[in-house]
């Protein structure tokens, strides 16, 4: 893109003070202190755009920025029409090939006009909720279709080393995991702890993957008869191991003994993404 790019029809303006060069016409990213070039990349780094740069600047001057805008760029072919427009994974461009390194969390920020126009409008990150049911294996003493309590069906935990997984993967615009629970129907449980681990893995990697944080062994929250109690799980899915577009896998074992027994329901994950 060429540096005399010309903006015009901005909405959503504002002013931010820079960290490093950045052009006018470049996306804009906050990297937890500066305001720097956006960057497609893993969300650990979280260099997501939230503006485009209307000005030109350097390390400590503060230029204008907008979150949407059309952009008309002189240089010929610049653009494919009615293409869609990534942040890329180099610091402060716009591209039409979407991100492919593993990892890299993808955000769509606007579509090309023509060769040489281009709208933009960056939305404010969301909320995905999602809601995984148990994988249909597991080492239970009632596998297939698993038990009923009252109204729900499921797999159920109530001998020590029993263990049901869950399998998904995560958005490829995701930026971080903001809660994440393993949901149970209590059946009088008063004892039986529970324990859970997270491995992620590219696609084209080796199965062994990177492991979250474990959690550690456990009582679930608010276990009573008939209440729909919750092992806390969010510190699994630490920067370390959350993966723009990784797969992932979650077991969840009984540790000690059961009183009772813990029908477990699903994994449910909010995540916040682009």
């Amino acid at each position: 893109m060429a540096s005399d790019v010309i903006i015009t029809d901005a909405e959503g303006i504002t002013k931010v003070t820079l960290a490093g060069t950045v052009a006018r016409g470049a996306p804009v990213a906050y990297n937890g202190t500066n305001w720097v070039n956006a960057a497609a990349g893993d969300a650990a780094t979280n260099l997501y755009a939230q503006y485009i740069a209307m000005d030109s600047g350097v390390s400590g001057d503060e230029i204008q920025v907008c979150k949407g805008c059309t952009l008309y760029d002189p240089d010929a072919s610049t653009w494919t029409a009615n293409g869609v427009l990534y942040v890329s994974g180099t610091a402060g461009a716009l591209t039409h090939t979407r991100p492919a390194t593993a990892g890299d969390v993808i955000q769509i920020v606007g579509r090309a006009v023509g060769t040489q126009t281009a709208r933009i409008d960056i939305k404010a990150p969301r909320e995905l909720e999602v809601f995984i049911p148990a994988d249909v294996l597991d080492t239970t003493s009632h596998p297939g279709l698993g038990v009923i309590d009252g109204v729900y069906a499921g797999r159920q935990l109530d001998t020590t080393g029993e263990d049901v997984y869950f399998n998904s993967r995560f958005p490829s615009n995701v930026l971080s995991v903001d809660a994440a629970r393993v949901v149970y129907d209590s059946v009088a449980e008063t004892a039986g702890t529970v324990s859970a681990a997270l491995l992620t893995i590219a696609d084209g990697a080796s199965n062994t993957g990177t492991a979250g944080t474990a959690h550690a062994a456990a009582l679930p929250t608010g276990t009573a008869d008939n209440i729909i109690c919750y092992s806390d799980v969010t510190a699994m899915f630490s920067a370390a191991a959350l993966k723009a577009g990784y797969n992932f896998t979650v077991s969840v074992t009984q540790v000690a003994a059961a009183v009772g027994a813990l029908l477990v329901l699903g994994l449910y994950i909010r995540y916040t993404v682009v």
